[in-house]
């Protein structure tokens, strides 16, 4: 149940193929289960809530820290969550979380927009991995100007490829704010680049 804390980012495979019905989560597996449930969960949302994660605290340590809090969070409710909203539920928890975690930090840190790069022979790091969502450096570096409930949006819906609807739903915003908060996001990033000599659209 916990994550490898030396591998940048988690070795999870992302399954897709996972099909989400009605009913409580745990019911997927018998009784005693637990931990088969909770792996497969890991596999399936595992990386993409720990590129989430790194979204808000621009850390990749804190970012794998904090998904694996979320596991243990997940693996105590299992016999609460419905099977059909368990991603918009992890998504929340991440959140939350990650939000807590920059309150209690006590010293806030620039983090310099050349991002460093922990290389390791054959695996790209956190880091690598997020910028080759066809986000070049200067638009990266735009992303990471915008306010966090602008980020937060872009990342969504850019990087996680979530529907309008679906980080409403995360969220718990209505669908109109979310609309709102991608054009204004796009919007600030197109003046950052501008000023860089960039044309963004």
């Amino acid at each position: 149940m916990i994550l490898n804390k030396k591998c940048d980012p988690p070795r999870l495979i992302v399954e897709r193929g996972i099909k989400m019905k009605a009913g409580k989560i745990s019911e997927r597996y018998p009784e005693g289960k637990e931990e088969a449930l909770l792996a497969e969960l890991m596999a399936e949302f595992g990386t993409e809530l720990t590129y989430l994660a790194y979204s808000y605290v621009k850390n990749s340590e804190d970012a794998k820290d904090i998904v694996q809090n979320v596991f243990v969070t997940a693996y105590r409710h299992l016999n609460e969550v419905q099977e059909n909203y368990v991603k918009s539920w992890l998504y929340r928890v991440t959140i939350n979380k990650c939000k807590d975690h920059l309150k209690s930090s006590l010293v806030r840190r620039v983090v310099p927009f050349g991002l460093p790069i922990e290389k390791k022979e054959s695996e790209p790091s956190l880091e690598t991995s997020i910028i080759d969502k066809e986000f070049s450096s200067s638009v990266r570096k735009a992303v990471f100007k915008l306010k966090l409930k602008y980020r937060e949006v872009v990342f969504m819906r850019y990087f996680q490829d979530l529907s309008i609807s679906e980080i409403a739903s995360v969220l718990k915003l209505p669908e109109a704010t979310v609309r709102t908060r991608l054009r204004r996001a796009n919007e600030q990033m197109g003046q950052i680049l501008k000023k860089e000599g960039f044309i963004y659209e």
